[in-house]
């Protein structure tokens, strides 16, 4: 396979005659079913060759190639004097190099080294608890695992003798210096653990009650959104000829017109896309099954998006990553860089540029267009209709229909004006008018 990448005999021969030759084409066929282009694949394996031939006098075998050896060999590039090398670093070559270690951890050449958390018996528990009883997406598992493990730095591993004003004091120092969304994580997660523990018993039950929320009040904002047209510029900024702008276009139709979450875009898989009946499975938060129609131009854009720009690998989430190496999205931020990049080549002055825009613009985009806020609801998937009617605010037009008239007075013409007469009990009563007469 290391012919698809160079042609000339000479370099193949002194390739595979390298220290690392024995592995050259298999690491050859391993960027082809990547993804890697012509000129990347061929980078990865000029550094692999140049990196063997730098090991080798030096004594360092394949199977002890870690970050501190990569690390040395980043020092010596720029004074290279290797034969047939050149001094210097390639912008990329740092990449180029783990991408070669990758593939001899995968091969079984250099051990696999896997940062291994020693949890607390407490933090394992409660991991488990959330998977089994709360059916908790791995996401939140571990947001909320690393704010227990924090949690346990303040307060201890005994929770008979956790107080109440010594898991505030913690709380407050885990969320001192973060916005609002964190401190509001960082409440629940404690909460949560603690009402687990009162369960099993382990610690008094009114602990997690003792643990206030943070203030948010609500309606004192509105929900982001664009404007309808907007939402069309974004969608158009999107470019059909590049296997970019397919994957893109599809990711942004799916939250656009169903109001899906990020990581719902990025949980989603080709079983759970049934063409036949135009629908497609969601698995929502707490993992809540529904499925939800399909819309005819997000089919199009998604059957686009398979049949001329999908890599063609063994993954079956439907939405993979532009660049080789390939494999399924693998957080959030991904989709939030999608839908910025559309906003800003539309050239919108957006509110924000997360993924969350197109979803409040699709609910704002269905309640001007007639649709109930029950409806909504059961698109969007809310728990509860009170986080959908956050949406009515937005559309002024529906909020004069509801609003009610200022109270006012008509006027009488001056001309009809008559006094009111006094009854005579006020005559009775009134004491005249004290006017200061002046001296003569």
């Amino acid at each position: 396979m290391l012919e698809k990448f160079f042609e000339r005999r000479f370099v193949l021969e002194r390739f595979r005659a390298s220290p690392v030759g024995s592995h050259i084409d298999g690491f050859a066929t391993s960027l082809i079913a990547q993804g890697y282009s012509f000129q990347a694949g061929g980078s990865c394996l000029r550094h692999a060759v140049h990196l063997g031939r730098w090991m080798e006098p030096r004594g360092i075998a394949l199977p002890a190639l870690d970050e501190a050896v990569i690390a040395s060999f980043m020092r010596h590039l720029p004074t290279c004097d290797c034969d047939d090398e050149r001094a210097g670093i390639h912008e990329r070559a740092l990449a180029r190099l783990r991408v070669f270690r990758h593939y001899l951890q995968d091969v079984g050449v250099v051990a696999r080294l896997t940062a291994t958390i020693v949890d607390d018996p407490l933090v394992t528990d409660f991991i488990m608890w959330m998977r089994q009883q709360r059916g908790a997406k791995e996401w939140t598992v571990k947001a909320y695992a690393r704010v227990i493990r924090g949690l346990l730095g303040h307060v201890g591993n005994d929770p008979a003798r956790y107080t109440v004003r010594a898991l505030r004091a913690a709380v407050l120092a885990l969320a001192d210096g973060h916005g609002a969304s964190k401190g509001e994580q960082v409440v629940t997660a404690t909460r949560m653990f603690l009402r687990q523990l009162a369960v099993l018993g382990r610690c008094h039950s009114g602990l997690a009650d003792g643990i206030p929320r943070p203030a948010r009040w609500a309606q004192t904002t509105l929900p982001k959104h664009l404007s309808s047209t907007d939402v069309e510029k974004v969608l158009a900024s999107c470019d059909p000829a590049t296997t970019t702008g397919l994957r893109d276009r599809a990711v942004l139709l799916l939250l656009a017109r169903l109001g899906l979450r990020a990581d719902e875009v990025i949980a989603l898989r080709l079983t759970d896309l049934d063409w036949k009946t135009s629908s497609m499975r969601v698995i929502g938060k707490g993992r809540r099954e529904a499925w939800l129609p399909l819309p005819q131009d997000v089919g199009d854009a998604i059957l686009a998006y398979l049949e001329r720009a999908r890599p063609k690998i063994a993954d079956s989430h439907v939405i993979l990553t532009a660049r080789a190496p390939w494999a399924a999205v693998s957080n959030n931020a991904t989709i939030a860089n999608i839908v910025g990049r559309a906003v800003r080549r539309a050239g919108i002055d957006a509110p924000s540029f997360g993924s969350h825009l197109l979803r409040h613009s699709a609910a704002t985009s269905m309640l001007r267009d007639g649709a109930s806020l029950d409806g909504i609801a059961a698109v969007l998937r809310h728990r509860s209709i009170d986080t959908t009617v956050e949406y009515a605010r937005v559309d002024q037009g529906l909020l004069g229909l509801v609003a009610q008239p200022w109270t006012t007075a008509t006027p009488k013409p001056a001309s009809s004006y008559r006094p009111p007469t006094p009854s005579p009990v006020v005559k009775s009563i009134a004491q005249p008018w004290l006017v200061e007469v002046p001296s003569c």
